[in-house]
């Protein structure tokens, strides 16, 4: 059996991994928004948020060879919508296909694609009350997490007919309560590759709490870099923090743990 991930609460293990990160040359530290550093809502722009994480997320951004960012499955738009970061914190939206200041092509088949599946989504969301589908810029996606908390069984029907629409060409994913179509190959993993090489990281810890959060703990060089996972399930993740609050105790312990390396180094 594995000794991988470690609870958190094993402060030993924990500590040591903690310890390690605050030491990197330059480091990076990535979070998901929505199950990591906000909790989740049936009203996707009135989510509570954590803000010992922000604030931890924050001074990450403001210390010597440190970086912080928020990736997010929500459009660049909509995430700036809900967390308070801007510059020099980094932006991330639609699990990778937006960077906040950078231009993400975008074409006719693209549209036609998100035109094709959005309608025949927005068919199966009306057969259900509390079901909706959400738009963004490269994306079309089933939410049921309404529905699931008063019906489970017609939940998972909906999930089921949303899985049954043709991707074509372009890519089915599944998250909690939600089943998302994608027309680009933009995944998490590959914007924490790319961005970890634009700042020279030397070690990246990633948090995240969903399915989708899996491609980005998969590009990790695991424990030189730290994948966290919130919450139970299976996992690539080399640690586990049991929810939300936790996130915030380890975003601050590791916080505290840079601080004082980069003081003692001066």
């Amino acid at each position: 059996m594995s000794d991988f991930p470690i609870d958190f609460r094993e402060s030993a293990k924990a500590e040591e991994l903690i310890d390690k990160l605050a030491s990197t040359p330059r480091l990076f530290v990535i979070s998901d928004y929505d199950g990591t550093l906000a909790h989740h809502s049936t009203d996707i722009y009135g989510v509570e948020v954590n803000h010992d994480s922000i604030d931890a997320l924050g001074a990450f951004a403001q210390l010597p060879d440190t970086f912080a960012a928020a990736l997010s499955g929500r459009h660049l738009d909509g995430l700036k919508q809900v967390f308070p970061l801007r510059d020099p914190v980094m932006l991330g939206g639609s699990h990778g296909a937006e960077t906040e200041g950078e231009e993400t092509p975008f074409d006719e088949d693209m549209q036609r694609f998100l035109e094709r599946v959005g309608g025949e989504l927005e068919a199966i969301a009306a057969d259900y009350e509390g079901v909706f589908v959400e738009s963004k810029p490269f994306h079309r996606g089933l939410h049921v997490k309404a529905l699931a908390e008063r019906n489970p069984q017609q939940a998972e029907e909906a999930l089921e007919r949303g899985r049954a629409v043709d991707p074509g060409e372009y890519f089915l994913t599944e998250g909690k309560n939600i089943v998302e179509f994608s027309a680009t190959t933009a995944t998490k993993g590959k914007w924490i590759d790319a961005e970890r090489q634009a700042v020279d990281a030397t070690a990246v810890v990633f948090l995240g709490d969903d399915v989708t959060d899996e491609q980005g703990f998969d590009v990790l060089n695991q424990p030189t870099d730290l994948g966290v996972k919130v919450g139970a399930g299976a996992t690539a993740a080399y640690l586990r923090v049991a929810d939300i609050d936790e996130v915030a105790t380890f975003l601050q312990a590791l916080l505290t743990a840079r601080q004082n390396f980069l003081a003692a180094r001066q």
